[in-house]
């Protein structure tokens, strides 16, 4: 199992998911395809990010997650993003959902008759149990967002958001996962904290820019 890329800190994969068999990771972060074909609406059609997103046709499935859970240490915490229209038909049954607010910026749909959906879904889970650190979160965090903010993914999350996730969920030293990592938002956020990372990404084009971001010695996006 070679890696594309490792710094001893943070190491990425490219390939699907299931090739790999990651085992005692600290904590699962990821954003995963939704399964609703999602083509960002903004860009122009010359943007070589308007294509979809592979594998966003399908979403994922139960046994996809368990695959996922697998790579999880006992009494370890899991984050999967979700669509709000998914919630219904996710395959398994989180310990809570959480809404992820994303202010004004983030409002999309119908911008006559519809009210502006700005958030998305987050299925928190625990393999085992283990406490949150700190203070008692909110399950509905803002964090203000758009994709326009940070042009390198079609769906790509805030590095400060990430980083609320990994400071609840685990120490500096322990491992965060990411198995749909895109762009490597996850891994850089992982980093900036002092922990270690593992990220795989189908795509090999997002392979590389997750490359160079880790790369830089210091991260500028």
């Amino acid at each position: 199992m070679s890696a594309y890329y490792s710094d001893g800190t943070v190491t990425i994969y490219h390939g699907d998911f299931h090739e790999y068999h990651i085992r005692d990771a600290d904590l699962l972060l990821t954003d995963p395809p939704y399964g609703i074909g999602y083509v960002t609406a903004w860009r122009s059609r010359q943007d070589k990010l308007v294509h979809e997103i592979e594998g966003d046709k399908e979403g994922i499935s139960n046994s996809d997650i368990l695959h996922m859970l697998a790579a999880l240490k006992n009494n370890r915490h899991w984050y999967i993003f979700s669509s709000p229209n998914r919630i219904q038909n996710f395959p398994v049954r989180p310990k809570q959902w959480l809404a992820w607010d994303k202010g004004d910026r983030g409002t999309v749909g119908d911008l006559k008759a519809g009210f502006g959906e700005a958030w998305e879904a987050i299925a928190y889970g625990m393999k085992g149990r283990r406490e949150l650190n700190g203070k008692r979160p909110r399950s509905v965090i803002r964090c203000d967002w758009s994709g326009a903010m940070d042009p390198r993914h079609p769906t790509v999350k805030p590095v400060e958001l990430l980083q609320r996730f990994i400071l609840w969920s685990t120490f500096e030293g322990e491992t965060v996962f990411d198995p749909f990592m895109g762009s490597g938002t996850t891994l850089r956020a992982a980093k900036e904290l002092g922990r270690k990372a593992i990220g795989i990404e189908i795509e090999e084009r997002y392979c590389e820019i997750a490359a160079q971001r880790l790369s830089q010695e210091v991260l500028m996006f």
